[in-house]
């Protein structure tokens, strides 16, 4: 059986003296965004906020978030018997430098990566193409 999935997040990026975005580290070894589902009667930024905050333990106010931007992106994954087509959609929000990071049980660290660190280290295609196209947007923005 083919299932859709829908999820939600927050790319979330720091600037001090370089660009660094924050990446969560999962327990089955590879680096991800926070992102999760949502729930009934959100809106899509209203579930990225929460997703963000679960995971992350960072409360992004909604007119911290740049509307100017969205990344979406839908892959195919096999569960059990199950098809799931994964629908994400993320949006962009700068933190404060010194923000405090306290991670969910389903992470087992975090890790501020430069562009070229994310490029290096994210496993999946459809991330590192998605780190370019902020970083490529971050970088055009005045």
């Amino acid at each position: 059986m083919e299932l859709n999935e829908y999820s939600y997040g927050i790319i979330l990026y720091k600037k001090n003296s370089s660009l660094k975005f924050l990446l969560l580290k999962r327990s089955e070894g590879w680096l991800d965004f926070p992102k999760g589902h949502i729930e009934k009667n959100e809106t899509e930024i209203e579930a990225a906020i929460r997703e963000t905050f679960e995971e992350t333990g960072i409360k992004i106010n909604p007119d911290d978030i740049d509307r100017k931007f969205s990344y979406s992106m839908c892959y195919k994954f096999q569960r059990g018997n199950d098809m799931v087509i994964k629908h994400v959609k993320m949006f962009l929000s700068q933190i404060n430098d010194n923000a405090s990071i306290r991670i969910s049980a389903e992470h087992s660290g975090y890790i501020w990566l430069d562009y070229n660190d994310c490029m290096k280290n994210l496993s999946h295609e459809n991330q590192r193409e998605m780190i370019k196209n902020v970083y490529e947007y971050l970088n055009t923005r005045k």
